[in-house]
């Protein structure tokens, strides 16, 4: 009987200490792999701009000031991406256009432009 009444004891600081241990590799696992928050907008290039997310950006344009031919770019944490050249002539307007993703993080974007040939 003076067994059983020992045994509890320890089983109890054994489920503690495992307890103990799951929480603190948790934490570590959340304090190792942060997740990516950045976010922002390009300069405008002819009245056209763009924006990024975590892992995504969109070309934007107003009253584009100039005919010719505009990509969106990303640089990503890995590598970078482009959308195809859309032509957009001058007075033209397109809230979204040339979506590219990363796969892992986007750490900026820009518009690209050359005069359409």
């Amino acid at each position: 009987m003076a067994e059983l009444n020992h045994s509890a004891p320890r089983a109890r600081k054994t489920m503690a200490r495992a307890f103990a241990i799951a929480g603190l590799a948790a934490a570590a696992v959340t304090v190792t792999a942060p997740t990516a928050l950045a976010s922002g907008t390009s300069p405008t290039t002819y009245g056209c701009y763009s924006t990024w997310g975590n892992t995504g950006s969109n070309g934007h344009c107003q009253s584009v000031g100039r005919t010719g031919d505009f990509q969106n770019e990303i640089d990503c944490s890995l590598s970078g991406d482009s959308s195809i050249w859309y032509l957009f002539h001058q007075g033209n307007s397109k809230p979204s256009w040339g979506y590219v993703e990363c796969t892992f993080s986007a750490n900026r974007s820009w518009i690209n432009f050359k005069v359409d040939s």
